[in-house]
């Protein structure tokens, strides 16, 4: 969330910044560079909150919760995973658990951002409830979290929604419960499942070998079956990797194992143990730590959400 803080690395704990039973905290922010004015804050709820920075950066702070944020007005400059992104008006950013972030001044003019973080079980809902996780692998495969442009209109329209749901909070939780997952809903399925990352030039032995390596019988055997399978040497693999998905041979398997261990998961009552030993990993803690970096849960946390009755939106 967009809060200054003077101390570097500082990790914000889902409990203290997502109190509410909704499960999100919806907050309007707007970011001054000016130096000669004193932060203000709105006490609406502390929901509107108006800073003037000193300095022309924010510090670097990582959350453990999920969020996203749209800028309604001006510019700024933002550093993410040691990378930068420069943002304006109606560009929609998300940004996942443990993401390393903070923002600098881009120019003089403020920035407004309308700000939403949220607990990563909502989308672990939604994912159950639409029996697709190809979202969620979108939304945290890349090392740059998804950033979109939307036009005047729908950035006025999604601002406006927003900024109800801060008031909603307030007098009608479970209404904003619903619609909180309704936007939520909208954005990923509308943003996620038409964000294509195909390049038209990749080879098609490049396609053949990933569909190859999405079978269980092939994964267990992990890189040594990979660079077998590859018609090319390791080092031009790993370089194809790097272009065409913008990731390595080695987290692609690690991916795909988890994803199809999460099915089994999900589908089956197998013991978690059994499961991990199946798709190669011989420490239960690999495959815990693994697990929880692709979906930001417990293998046996996912299986228990994935089996609520309650129909999430």
């Amino acid at each position: 969330m967009l809060y200054i803080i003077i101390v570097k690395n500082i990790i914000l704990s889902q409990d203290k910044f997502i109190t509410g039973p909704s499960g999100a905290n919806i907050t309007f922010h707007r970011l001054a560079w000016d130096s000669r004015r004193q932060p203000e804050s709105i006490i609406a709820g502390s929901d509107l909150r108006y800073y003037s920075l000193v300095s022309a950066t924010t510090a670097l702070h990582s959350h453990e919760f999920a969020e996203f944020f749209i800028i309604i007005s001006g510019k700024v400059r933002h550093i993410v995973n040691g990378e930068t992104q420069d943002l304006q008006a109606g560009m929609l950013t998300f940004i996942r658990p443990n993401d390393v972030h903070s923002f600098e001044k881009l120019d003089d003019s403020a920035c407004e951002i309308v700000n939403v973080a949220f607990k990563l079980e909502l989308l672990l809902d939604l994912s159950a409830y639409l029996g697709n996780d190809f979202f969620l692998r979108r939304y945290t495969g890349p090392v740059l979290p998804p950033v979109f442009t939307l036009s005047i209109a729908e950035t006025e329209e999604l601002a406006l929604q927003l900024m109800r749901l801060i008031t909603l909070q307030k007098t009608d939780l479970d209404q904003a419960r619903v619609k909180l997952k309704m936007i939520l809903a909208e954005i990923f399925t509308r943003f996620f499942l038409e964000w294509q990352t195909t390049d038209p030039n990749r080879p098609i032995w490049f396609d053949k070998l990933c569909s190859e390596m999405k079978h269980k019988e092939n994964l267990s055997g992990g890189l040594k079956t990979m660079l077998k399978l590859a018609p090319c040497t390791q080092q031009h693999l790993c370089k194809c990797f790097r272009q065409y998905l913008n990731t390595s041979p080695t987290e692609f398997i690690n991916e795909q194992r988890i994803k199809l261990a999460a099915k089994q998961i999900i589908e089956t009552d197998e013991k978690i143990l059994a499961i991990s030993l199946e798709y190669g990993y011989k420490s239960l803690s690999r495959f815990y730590k693994m697990f929880h970096k692709y979906y930001g849960v417990s293998p046996a946390r996912l299986r228990q959400i994935s089996r609520r009755k309650v129909i999430p939106l």
